[in-house]
């Protein structure tokens, strides 16, 4: 027998168990199900041990993690079929001694991940252009959450597929957006499976996908590289899956980080017991940093309990910045640290220095910085003149300069609330409007036109102004591949933002043009925020924003270049005809 006999059975068992698993945790067994779930996982253990026993010995060449990871799932089988034997012969059956197969669940879940992820690694090698597969892959997600979601043991009192899809959406696309309570309406299980969600869809399915199939394989496909190099905007395509491990990295780093400090602050007022409050650490770390914006608070920050802890208010919106400006950056910014303190070490010691090929800070982290700096100065000064005597007024001295950079910080897709949303003044819900459009930065966890597109296309208006030919800045000169693409995406935008307000005014009209309008920007910008009218929208409005998290957070241009140069090959003609001058204004 060879090796290559045993893959295809061992991935439709892994997916048997996997959906086994679903049931088994998912449903409220009755009595003859415990029984055959437990009959199910002892057979199941035994295939897997047989299984992996074969390809182990098969292949003798494989890379050591990948071999590792079969050894692991190998020795989790062999574990639990020695305990049930040494158990059985004493008369006690190990599962019902462990009462909620334990064991068996960790060896289903193990097994789904090893061989899907090495299947879903391989669909990439199909001839799907980059940017479709990169919203099959949201799509994927999305609708496996639906699932996940709809399952009893996920809420409290059921959830229909419509609300199933808009919560899934919404956590997969890091919105934020809620139909029902996060808190009161989902059970543990239903929260977790929401902060799943929103992690993958954070970084991307891909960065998993590929990070898996490195792991497993310990190679990629040219191919692979390539695409991954747009996505994650890796300089080179030999740094492809450095910077994809350097990704996953720095984001754990930066939840764990930010989980402590946030239990730093808490106390029994925000929630009882330590394990509640280690979720609620996890839980808002991760959706800051994601720039989620769920909370598992009924009124989120605003929440009487935690609406002064100005500690935990920092600490969240220090952790939206850092999610939402970009990786790029970051590691930028880590690099010239580096080298300054290389350089300074070298001074004293070895009177050398590190001379770089190229300037430390790159342009493009200089537009970025520069625009979200601007940006939160601009949108602190306005929060906190139009809301002082509005919803500021219960705040005092330092804690209105605190709730006023909060409000500055959140519109720009993290969707977090520390004041009532409701009562905001109307220049204030349109400078929301606006940062909401505007959004993260690219290759963050935002969404949103990007900061650098907002930035490209004001340079672009000065330089019409000025008569210059061409964008210069920074003794650099910005292509007009860069200054084109910036204009369609702010093009687009505004039609998936003007589609999405005339349909819903059509659905739900009653409810008002403001509301409706800040919904959909919201929407479409990935921020979470509300007027309080989600709950109020009918099926076909919650189908139409739904459509517009998803469009936003992949991009509509991102999205169209996909289908288009799937489906209609367009060829560059290697001739140029002469141009003519059209009237604009």
């Amino acid at each position: 027998m060879k090796s290559k006999h045993v893959e295809v059975p061992l991935f439709w068992a892994s997916l048997v168990g996997f959906v086994v698993l679903l049931y088994d945790i998912g449903f409220q067994q009755k009595a003859h199900h415990e029984h055959f779930i437990r009959w199910f996982y002892l057979l199941y253990a035994v295939g897997m041990f047989a299984g992996l026993s074969i390809r182990i010995f098969f292949k003798q060449k494989e890379r050591p993690l990948r071999r590792l990871a079969h050894y692991i799932t190998w020795g989790l089988a062999l574990s639990i079929l020695l305990a049930e034997i040494i158990f059985g012969l004493s008369g006690v059956s190990l599962l019902d001694m462990l009462g909620h197969f334990y064991l068996e669940r960790w060896l289903a879940g193990m097994m789904f991940v090893t061989e899907f992820s090495e299947r879903l690694f391989a669909i990439q090698k199909q001839p799907l252009h980059p940017a479709l597969i990169f919203a099959i892959s949201f799509l994927f997600l999305i609708f496996g959450g639906t699932f996940l979601l709809m399952v009893p043991s996920a809420t409290y009192k059921g959830i229909n597929f419509v609300d199933a899809l808009f919560t899934s959406t919404s956590a997969v696309c890091v919105t934020g957006l809620a139909i029902l309570d996060t808190e009161k309406d989902f059970t543990r299980f239903g929260q977790i499976a929401i902060l799943i969600l929103i992690q993958m869809g954070g970084l991307g399915v891909l960065t998993f996908t590929n990070l898996f199939g490195l792991f497993f394989r310990g190679k990629t496909s040219f191919q692979n590289q390539i695409m991954l190099k747009d996505f994650i905007n890796a300089e080179n395509i030999g740094q492809t899956f450095r910077t994809l491990v350097k990704i996953v990295l720095f984001t754990l780093a930066v939840e764990s980080i930010g989980a402590v400090l946030i239990y730093s602050y808490m106390n029994e007022k925000v929630v009882n017991g330590f394990g509640e409050q280690v979720f609620f650490s996890v839980f808002h770390a991760v959706s800051a940093f994601c720039n989620a914006g769920f909370s598992t608070l009924s009124n989120g920050l605003y929440e009487e309990s935690i609406r002064f802890n100005y500690g935990i208010h920092l600490v969240i919106a220090v952790l939206i910045i850092i999610g939402g400006i970009g990786y790029i950056v970051v590691f930028n910014y880590f690099t010239f640290i580096k080298i300054w303190i290389l350089n300074r070490y070298q001074q004293i010691f070895t009177q050398k220095h590190i001379h770089p090929t190229r300037p430390l800070i790159s342009l493009n982290t200089k537009i970025v910085v520069y625009t979200t700096f601007l940006l939160l100065v601009v949108g602190t000064l306005a929060f906190y003149i139009l809301e002082y005597n509005n919803t500021l007024k219960e705040h005092h001295g330092w804690g209105k300069v605190v709730e006023a950079f909060f409000g500055s910080v959140t519109p720009r897709t993290a969707g977090f609330n520390t004041v009532n949303i409701g009562a905001l003044t109307l220049p204030t819900l349109l400078i929301y409007l606006l940062l909401m459009w505007i959004g993260a930065s690219p290759g963050s966890t935002g969404g949103g036109i990007k900061t650098s597109t907002f930035a490209i296309v004001t340079l672009n208006i000065w330089q019409q102004l000025t008569g210059k030919r061409r964008m210069e800045l920074g003794w650099k000169e910005i292509p007009q591949k860069t200054q084109q693409r910036a204009f369609s995406i702010m093009s687009l935008s505004l039609v998936a933002l003007g589609f999405s307000v005339f349909l819903v005014s059509i659905f739900d009209g009653e409810l008002g043009l403001m509301p409706l309008s800040f919904e959909c920007f919201s929407a479409y910008g990935t921020v979470g925020l509300s007027l309080g009218i989600t709950s109020k929208l009918s099926d076909a409005s919650k189908i139409v924003l739904t459509i517009t998290m998803f469009i936003g957070r992949v991009s509509f241009l991102t999205l169209l270049v996909g289908i288009v140069q799937q489906f209609f090959r367009v060829k560059n003609k290697p001739y140029q005809f002469p141009e003519e001058d059209i009237f604009i204004s």
